[in-house]
């Protein structure tokens, strides 16, 4: 039987040969199911993390070396090429920074390395491209900027808020005030924000609500022509039918995902008086159900793409940290779909092998749990 730190640091020493060593990156993907060409900004950021537990497992220098060669190159004109949002994707039809959600997981990496590698200086850059993202209090939402600094108008993918409030919690730790107040103030407004489903499962998007009671025509301006075509179409009965089986597929796929960042906030805020919320109560209750359980498996944005396993086992840990046991089951099942043991990457039955691979750095949150693949 293996212990997750061993996988974790097998998978690490094979990463480490597709380190560039010039430019300090590795490999970009396509963000999986969507197919968007990607700078190699997320995926660096995701290895930055899980080389720097591999030296915390190892004490083996090689893997400290490859984190300052990563941070060299997060910290470069390549990757904040305007001096504003860091650059994710390279699809001209989408938005470059990858809605909040791409600026989050570069900003959680900067955070974890600034004190594994002690240089507060990472810290700084985190904190100004953050605070680069305007923060409205009327609707306790943030907007997307642009890699050249443009307002890009409200995210309103729900996890993509939920990430960056993830992301500036675990900012507010080494920040001084401003960071912290806007999270704590989308916490204490979340409520509006966060629609789940009567089985518990969390939709996809930002509560309309809010929108709608102030003005629906705001909410038109903030989106892209594409979107309203979107809607425009929709309104066709045969049309929402069907977007409601693929949201709902979707929504399956994300729900761990989603979770993963509450369990984020909950560990920097454990007595946020969110945790006594009933939606969140009923999305952790969905995660440990058999609907969930079954359901994640025909979803392309389960395995495939979001790492499940990972997902749910650190929210079990953060929520209901004395069950190991379901832990460990998430984990195993992760292991056994995805990971190839010969490789020791994580690179099976996934339309994008590159992104998936370095998606292992979620696991690192975790405890050394057994894993049990009989």
């Amino acid at each position: 039987m293996m212990k997750l730190y061993e996988i974790i640091l097998q998978s690490a020493n094979s990463a480490l040969p597709l380190l560039d060593p010039e430019t300090g990156s590795m490999p970009s993907g396509h963000n999986g199911p969507y197919y968007d060409p990607e700078t190699p900004v997320r995926n660096t950021s995701h290895w930055l993390i899980t080389f720097l537990k591999a030296y915390s497992i190892s004490k083996e220098q090689k893997f400290r070396n490859a984190a300052y060669k990563i941070v060299k190159y997060l910290c470069s004109e390549e990757v904040r090429p305007m001096k504003a949002a860091f650059w994710h994707r390279k699809n001209q039809k989408k938005d470059l920074c990858n809605g909040l959600i791409g600026q989050a997981w570069t900003i959680e990496a900067l955070v974890i390395a600034a004190a594994e590698l002690e240089m507060p200086e990472l810290i700084a850059l985190a904190e100004e491209v953050f605070l680069l993202h305007p923060f409205h209090e009327n609707n306790a939402l943030w907007e997307r900027v642009s890699v050249d600094g443009t307002y890009l108008g409200y995210d309103v993918t729900f996890n993509h808020q939920l990430w960056f409030a993830a992301a500036g919690s675990l900012l507010a730790r080494h920040t001084k005030g401003e960071v912290e107040s806007q999270v704590c103030y989308f916490m204490e407004h979340l409520d509006k924000h966060l629609e789940v489903h009567t089985s518990g499962l969390i939709k996809h998007l930002i509560s309309m609500k809010l929108f709608i009671k102030r003005n629906i025509f705001n909410l038109r301006i903030k989106l892209s022509r594409e979107k309203l075509k979107i809607l425009t179409n929709l309104m066709q009965m045969s049309e929402i039918a069907k977007h409601r089986k693929y949201m709902t597929q979707k929504e399956i796929g994300y729900h761990s995902f989603n979770l993963y960042a509450f369990a984020l906030i909950k560990k920097q805020y454990p007595n946020n008086s969110f945790w006594n919320n009933n939606k969140i109560k009923k999305a952790l209750a969905y995660a440990q159900s058999e609907g969930y359980w079954n359901g994640i498996k025909d979803s392309k944005y389960g395995y495939p793409y979001n790492p499940p396993g990972f997902e749910t086992a650190f929210a079990l840990d953060i929520f209901y940290p004395d069950r190991i046991s379901q832990q460990e089951k998430w984990l195993a099942e992760q292991f056994r779909r995805s990971y190839d043991f010969e490789q020791n990457m994580m690179n099976i039955n996934t339309e994008d092998t590159t992104t998936y691979a370095a998606r292992i750095y979620e696991a690192t949150r975790l405890s050394n749990l057994e894993v049990n693949l009989s």
